[in-house]
């Protein structure tokens, strides 16, 4: 990983959700970059992209795993639950664009979790 790609990844873990990508770029990043098809590979995009779904993922997870100590979970998939990437973005895709705009990618994933696979 170059030097730049680490700082930059570092950059969007420090910051936190004050910084925190909306999910409508996160969606128009997305969907610019299937257009590239393998092409995507070379962007630099494809790691920002990654690492802001990786970070929204980890902290819904953590958030459902503590609601469902408490007995109430937000979002209750079965076992063997995956989406592939194409998957995921084409639930962002399900979210209206003023929507997407107003929240972060984390809350967006939250929100698509909980429609996705309810308890």
């Amino acid at each position: 990983m170059a030097i730049k790609q680490v700082v930059l990844a570092l950059a969007l873990v420090v910051a936190g959700p004050a910084f925190a990508m909306d999910a409508d770029t996160f969606y128009t990043k997305g969907v610019a970059l299937k257009k590239k098809g393998m092409g995507a590979l070379f962007s630099p995009d494809i790691k920002v992209l990654q690492s802001e779904m990786q970070t929204a993922g980890a902290s819904v997870k953590a958030e459902n795993a503590k609601a469902k100590a408490s007995g109430k979970p937000l979002y209750c998939p079965p076992t063997q639950a995956k989406m592939n990437a194409e998957q995921a973005l084409a639930e962002f895709g399900k979210i209206p664009q003023d929507r997407r705009k107003a929240m972060t990618v984390r809350q967006a994933w939250r929100d698509i979790l909980i429609r996705k696979f309810p308890c």
